[in-house]
Formats: structure tokens, sequence, C-alpha cells
């Protein structure tokens, strides 16, 4: 019977740390450490021995934009006001 206790507590505790680490390694503290980096150099070393390797996420192709036009909105019933410094009593 004591050793259920002990058991039902020893998976109480390693849930309650699963769920920790969990929502800590959401937070900037985590994507930022020392210990997530060392981590990630420890995968990419024994990764490859499994058949897992590392890709680095692909850069962001760059784009060009360009300011919106003065075309009046396609939405109807949709009253823009006028911008700062444009009088429509003239």
């Amino acid at each position: 019977m004591v050793a259920v206790i002990v058991m039902a507590a020893v998976l109480a505790v390693m849930v309650a740390l699963f769920l920790w680490f969990y929502f800590y390694s959401r937070t900037l503290a985590w994507g930022d450490s020392e210990t997530r980096n060392a981590v990630l150099r420890v995968l990419m070393v024994v990764g490859p021995i499994f058949g897992m390797h590392y890709r680095p996420p692909r850069p962001e192709p760059p784009t060009i934009s360009t300011p919106g036009g003065t075309q009046e909105p396609t939405v109807p019933g949709l009253s823009v006001p006028p911008a700062p410094g444009q009088n429509d009593a003239s």
C-alpha cells in the first residue's frame, strides 16, 4: 500500500514538473537561455545518429510594399473620414 502512495506521489511530481517546463518553454526567458542553446547543440550532435537532422528555419522572403492609393473603400455603407488638413466644405 505504501508503494502505491509513493508511486502516485512520484507521478504527481513528474506531471507537475512537465507542466511547469511546458509553460516555461514558451516564454522569452527560455528562448534566450543558454540551457536551451546547450540542449539544441547536444541534439544536433546526437540526432543524426538516429536519422534526425536539424534544419534551421528558412528566412522570410523579402517583400516590397507601397502605400495604399486614394481609391474609395469597396465595402458598401463604409464612410472614411477625411484626412487631417483636408476640408470638404470648399
